[in-house]
């Protein structure tokens, strides 16, 4: 049964909205991960770990959740980031996520597998930043960098943690493979959602608008998906980013960065900031979680470029905690993505308006009244030294069981 969305109370109730309305092989695309989808649980397990030191006596009356990026100042620390195909979701999604957040004051990134266009983003939402995964063609890239530019663009996210394809077993035992074309299973399994059927029945499968100029004339939408896989992923290299910085002249980030080796090389190779993320769990399985690779990110560029940080949120709290490890900015894409697919626009503005509500209560409840206030003193980290010793009964024999 389907509920007003303002009596979704958290991220999760959005969730159980968007399973209703989407077939399986679409919510599965959406939600699901890498191999045996552990990453996906260890994100948000680790984040959770982390507890928060409550100061009390704090004057709380104002609070403010603002923070200033690349010289834009955002009314809260957070933004929704790159999430392609989202014209599976709802029709129409880029451009209602990009909407919702500009009308939020909030950071919105253009997946580089997008339906919609730059061009139409730009215009919707103005201060979009642009997600681009690295293709074959040098030609392809550098008349997207251009038509970014073009479009007023200030912000290029290169996804870098893409090197190969994922074996992502949810999406293949589910029917989500290319070429997409439904099976009869999966038609008979859509049909028990019908208000999802009616919008793709008069919609059709949605376009990639940004790759459509450069495949051949006449290109059908579900050819356009293969034609983007052939070009993407390509080789990662350093020299990319050497080349690319030359190319963009604004803000330059990498997404997907662990490593803090791999955050000072892009600090030498003159990038503007990383965000640490492992792809939301849909790479590598046995990746680290984002949180816990964090910190040594910030401790090695901190000080240097603009640290960011995705992966695993889903309450206000794990924004503050991921800012009380330094991030300057966080993002959020199935959390957003959930309230999308149930009520389009009204739950993407509801899934904001639960974050920022979370985040707000977390500040007066810790004594931080300014995020960008937030650091390690907020947080309350147990040492090794200082656990409580717990005493294990020894284990009895079988006979000492039953006697």
């Amino acid at each position: 049964m389907t509920v007003r969305v303002e009596k979704c109370l958290s991220i999760r109730d959005l969730q159980q909205q968007a399973r209703r309305y989407l077939p399986r092989v679409i919510y599965d695309y959406l939600e699901g991960g890498a191999d045996d989808e552990a990453c996906l649980s260890r994100n948000e397990d680790r984040i959770r770990a982390h507890t928060l030191r409550p100061r009390y006596l704090v004057d709380i009356g104002t609070r403010s959740q603002e923070v200033a990026v690349f010289g834009r100042t955002y009314a809260s620390p957070f933004g929704i980031g790159p999430m392609g195909m989202l014209g599976m979701v709802r029709h129409g999604g880029d451009l209602m996520l990009a909407e919702v957040a500009h009308r939020n004051g909030l950071p919105f990134v253009l997946s580089g597998a997008s339906n919609a266009s730059t061009e139409a983003v730009a215009a919707k939402a103005p201060g979009s930043w642009l997600n681009y995964y690295p293709c074959k063609s040098d030609e392809i890239e550098r008349d997207l960098l251009k038509r970014a530019a073009d479009s007023g663009i200030e912000t290029l996210v290169v996804t870098v943690d893409v090197p190969l394809h994922a074996k992502r077993e949810r999406n293949m035992r589910s029917g989500w493979v290319r070429p997409y074309k439904p099976t009869p299973a999966v038609i008979a399994e859509s049909l028990r959602h019908p208000a999802w059927v009616a919008s793709y029945l008069r919609h059709g499968l949605p376009v990639m608008e940004n790759i459509r100029p450069y495949a051949p004339r006449g290109t059908s939408a579900r050819d356009l998906t293969s034609f983007y896989a052939s070009q993407v992923p390509t080789r990662h290299q350093w020299g990319l980013v050497g080349r690319l910085r030359e190319q963009w002249k604004g803000n330059l980030v990498l997404k997907g960065i662990l490593a803090p080796e791999d955050a000072e090389a892009a600090a030498a190779a003159g990038v503007d900031g990383v965000i640490v993320s492992n792809h939301g769990g849909r790479q590598l399985d046995r990746s680290v979680a984002a949180i816990d690779a964090l910190p040594e990110v910030v401790a090695a560029v901190g000080h240097r470029m603009v640290v960011m940080f995705d992966s695993g949120i889903r309450r206000g709290s794990d924004i503050a905690v991921a800012l009380s490890l330094g991030a300057r900015l966080c993002f959020v894409g199935r959390a957003a993505a959930y309230g999308l697919a149930g009520y389009g626009l009204a739950g993407a503005q509801r899934a904001i308006e639960i974050l920022r509500g979370e985040l707000d209560l977390t500040l007066g409840q810790i004594g931080c009244p300014r995020a960008a206030e937030l650091g390690p003193n907020c947080l309350w980290e147990r040492r090794a030294s200082d656990a409580v010793p717990v005493r294990v009964p020894a284990r009895r024999s079988a006979a000492e069981l039953v006697s």
